[in-house]
């Protein structure tokens, strides 16, 4: 059956948006926040999806026809033609001409079902990739189907994959991050790892502009995600090409917003890690701050409180704390819950967990411990790392007893979920205990137990 062509109206909206440079996500992002919606990762994505329909013509966009014109500043006749008198006549009951490639009284189904369907499960599938750790027969069932619902996808004119590939990949990415909390590295790895294969080959071939937007979009996250578990695994020449990737993707997706986030979340990963030159990760940060402009949002916070976690490392204090206030600050003031991961709950939560660190790096007990009762034991992956910062509070004053606890909380941790993280808060425990005290036989364990290999 051949394919009714797409009504002027809808050709111009696509038109409008690539003439200006923005992916799906960022027209969508500018719709909603003309009418003050929240800009969720959901409620970005659902308009996201309802862009893709308005711009093939299946649907038209009603009460969105005037948040259309003012974001693209132009006059609503100009953007939707003849159709307007069209809707107008059909509404006062007088004989309606027919829309271009419409015909009268049929409605085009929409070959990318809402994903609130859950028409196919593929996301369910996908989280059971645990299978390459915890059952390795499935594995090829799972990629199989995977692979399988790929292929069947009819593709975007001009790319080579389908707006539901995309629209199901930047969906993941929320489960993806939850996974990364809670699972060990290696697990995680390995669902990011299936995902992110299926993307590599559309990456490498040409992709119409908006296209390629939309799927940077989400690639860019994975790569971040995988970057940040090869932190945790200790691979430093394997995450820095991934660091690499991130950006290079965060700056094709075209949103400055995502591109902050993204060096933010580098830079924090990054500073824990042995052998990092801390100015070099301070600029990452810096950066971050650049990208997020002076518009209060989840990203410029995380810039903020990224730099304030990095100086308190390097032993600037003051300045820590001074970028510190500028985040509480920032978050604060902020009107919108910036899109990506964070909400507004798991970015105070954040803040309580950056107040820890700051504070405890700089000695003051205080203030360290009204941020470590505060934060969530809800958490489990942050409250291991609350544990050692009270650790690092404790070796101060009772540096055998700090030790000892250290070298217990690490121990307790499987050897499968330990993180670099976790061994450079036990090198840090070690650095603030007196000269003589490091010839303890605790200090001798807790040294061994967090020696870089």
């Amino acid at each position: 059956m051949s394919q009714r062509p797409r009504p002027q109206w809808a050709i111009r909206l696509e038109t409008e948006r690539l003439d200006r440079g923005w992916g799906k996500y960022d027209l969508a992002r500018r719709l909603r926040g003309a009418l003050s919606l929240p800009l969720t990762p959901a409620g970005v994505r659902g308009t996201g999806a309802q862009i893709y329909r308005w711009e093939k013509g299946i649907h038209f966009p009603d009460i969105w026809a005037d948040v259309y014109a003012t974001v693209f500043e132009m006059t609503k006749e100009d953007l939707f033609g003849d159709e307007l008198e069209r809707r107008a006549q059909s509404a006062s009951g007088l004989p309606v001409e027919e829309s271009p490639g419409i015909p009268g009284g049929t409605v085009e189904p929409s070959p990318t079902p809402d994903h609130g369907d859950g028409d196919v499960n593929r996301r369910d599938l996908l989280q059971n990739v645990t299978a390459l750790t915890a059952g390795a027969a499935a594995a090829p069932v799972f990629a199989a189907l995977t692979q399988g619902w790929q292929d069947s996808e009819p593709v975007l004119a001009g790319a080579s994959l389908s707006q539901d590939m995309i629209d199901d990949w930047e969906d993941a990415v929320g489960v993806h991050t939850q996974r990364a909390r809670v699972e060990a590295p290696t697990v995680a790895l390995a669902a990011l790892a299936a995902d992110f294969m299926a993307m590599a080959p559309h990456l490498a071939r040409p992709q119409p502009e908006g296209v390629r937007r939309d799927l940077t979009h989400a690639a860019a996250q994975y790569a971040m995600l995988i970057a940040g578990k090869l932190v945790d695994l200790g691979d430093h020449r394997q995450s820095r090409r991934w660091w690499n990737k991130t950006r290079a993707l965060g700056n094709e997706s075209g949103d400055p917003l995502l591109a902050s986030w993204l060096r933010g979340r580098e830079a924090l990963y990054r500073h824990g890690f042995p052998g990092e030159d801390l100015a070099n990760v301070l600029a990452v940060a810096q950066d971050a701050e650049r990208l997020a402009g002076d518009r209060h949002s989840v990203p410029l916070v995380s810039a903020l409180a990224s730099q304030a976690q990095i100086l308190a490392h390097m032993g600037r204090y003051d300045d820590a704390i001074a970028a510190l206030r500028k985040a509480e600050f920032s978050f604060d003031h902020m009107t919108t819950p910036m899109i990506v991961e964070d909400d507004w709950a798991r970015r105070e939560q954040g803040l309580w967990f950056d107040k820890s660190v700051v504070y405890t790096l700089a000695g003051d007990v205080r203030r360290a411990t009204e941020a470590q009762d505060r934060y969530p034991k809800s958490d489990v992956g942050g409250a291991i790392s609350i544990s050692l910062h009270r650790a690092v509070l404790e070796a101060r004053s009772d540096p055998a007893a700090g030790m000892e606890e250290a070298s217990r909380i690490i121990q307790g941790i499987p050897a499968e979920r330990r993180r670099t993280k976790h061994m450079t808060l036990g090198r840090i425990v070690l650095n603030v205990v007196p000269e003589r005290a490091r010839k303890l036989s605790a200090a001798r364990e807790l040294r061994a137990l967090t020696a870089v290999t």
